[in-house]
């Protein structure tokens, strides 16, 4: 048995670490590329974007891992069962389990790390990933706003503008106003804005000139009213607003932290829902099991498939990945419906896959 664990280990690490180096590659590129207008405004400097590409790797290895290995059992047990090699060692006297064996170590292991990742590395990688964004806007604040795109980092507000002029001048602006429900209350257009911080009183300053407005009472275009037009008009947004978000604040909590929040709220009753807490601890836990899940899914179907072409492996890891990922998604969804007990849904990912994946290592080692 040494023999075939040391085959195992040997194609199924090789090749897991390859494709987490290829996925964590691309992932990272193409977020990378969605900040590269961004960062070609704002003239961020080398070393402060490679700072940025190394705080978003942990996050991307939390998704990679586990469908990396999940490829990597599906191609090696596939090719295995394509060959006739497991029949050889059914007949040997060798059974599904002991064969298996590593495997399964193996997918605990990176389950751990996964853990690792999710309730420690990835929430501290994210608030140092705000921080540095709430410095660079700090410092200049026209870093955030990138000519012909619709900037929606102000609190209810959407800004869109055609060019800019010199370092805090902005040429032909449009300025949408929404409520709390996201719908349009007034439109503001202007030939020209200045934007500047407001250090003494922590507040963003957009001064519009030559501006007219428009109101929508309701949210209802019919009832168009017209608002004030020319002259100066300013803008002011609390640096706060841009953070002060308790979504935001719960993805930079470690679970250490989010179960403090938990017992506190017991402890001393507030206003505040405890269900998203209660969702993301059980999400995070959940989630971090993947690896394990993947691998009890991936060896049966790929046993039971017999196919050794990679790109049948390729897409059969899509499609589980998508699945358990929607699934997860729908549960966090939900979060907010404390009566819904989606701290219970956000399980449904695993319970489902590992049941399919013990059925189907059943009939497997049956055969």
């Amino acid at each position: 048995m040494t023999l075939i664990y040391n085959y195992l280990y040997k194609e199924i690490i090789i090749l897991t670490c390859v494709i987490i180096t290829v996925l964590t590659f691309l992932l990272v590129g193409l977020e990378l590329f969605k900040m590269i207008e961004q960062i070609l405004y704002a003239d961020i400097p080398f070393w402060l974007t490679a700072k940025f590409v190394l705080l978003l790797i942990p996050f991307v290895l939390t998704l990679t891992i586990p469908a990396s290995l999940l490829a990597a059992v599906v191609i090696v047990f596939g090719r295995m069962s394509s060959d006739r090699e497991l029949l050889a060692l059914k007949a040997s006297g060798v059974g599904l389990a002991p064969v298996v064996a590593p495997v399964v170590f193996l997918a605990i292991a990176l389950s751990l790390v996964n853990y690792w990742l999710i309730a420690y590395v990835v929430p501290q990688c994210r608030k140092d990933f705000n921080n540095m964004k709430h410095e660079i806007l700090t410092n200049n604040p026209m870093n955030f706003f990138v000519p012909e795109t619709v900037i929606d980092k102000l609190p209810g507000t959407r800004v869109f503008f055609m060019k800019r002029n010199g370092d805090q001048e902005l040429d032909d602006v449009w300025i949408w106003k929404l409520d709390d429900q996201n719908h349009l209350t007034s439109e503001v257009r202007a030939k020209r804005a200045s934007v500047d911080i407001d250090y003494e009183h922590q507040q963003l300053v957009i001064t519009l000139f030559d501006e007219w407005q428009r109101q929508f009472p309701s949210g209802d275009f019919s009832q168009m009213q017209p608002g004030a037009q020319g002259g100066q008009f300013p803008l002011t947004y609390p640096l706060s607003s841009f953070y002060d978000k308790m979504q935001r604040h719960l993805a930079w909590m470690t679970l250490p932290e989010i179960e403090d929040v938990i017992i506190a709220m017991e402890s001393a009753p507030t206003t505040e829902q405890p269900s998203p807490y209660l969702t993301e601890l059980q999400a995070r836990i959940s989630f971090s099991l993947s690896c394990f899940t993947f691998m009890l899914v991936g060896i049966p179907l790929a046993i039971q498939t017999q196919r050794r072409e990679t790109s049948f492996g390729v897409v059969l890891t899509i499609v589980i990945v998508g699945l358990y990922y929607l699934l997860g998604a729908i549960g966090r969804g939900l979060k907010g419906n404390a009566g819904l007990y989606p701290e219970l849904i956000i399980w449904a990912p695993n319970y489902i896959f590992q049941g399919i994946g013990a059925w189907l290592f059943y009939r497997a080692n049956r055969k």
